[in-house]
């Protein structure tokens, strides 16, 4: 797994556990299921993305 990859997993990892937190303390779900989405997208988008070589290499 690439630098940016493991990146994008721990920072979404830390923003669902915010948000999770957050919603624990004020007993409201809105918070963190609003959050799922987002997060789902950035995971998707870091891991369909292809690196690309260039051919001087």
């Amino acid at each position: 797994m690439s630098k940016y990859k493991k990146r994008t997993v721990y920072i979404s990892i830390v923003t669902l556990v915010f948000f999770l937190t957050l919603s624990l303390t004020m007993k409201h779900w809105g918070f963190f299921l609003w959050s799922l989405l987002p997060v789902f997208i950035v995971m998707m988008t870091a891991f369909t993305t292809s690196e690309r070589k260039s051919s001087e290499e």
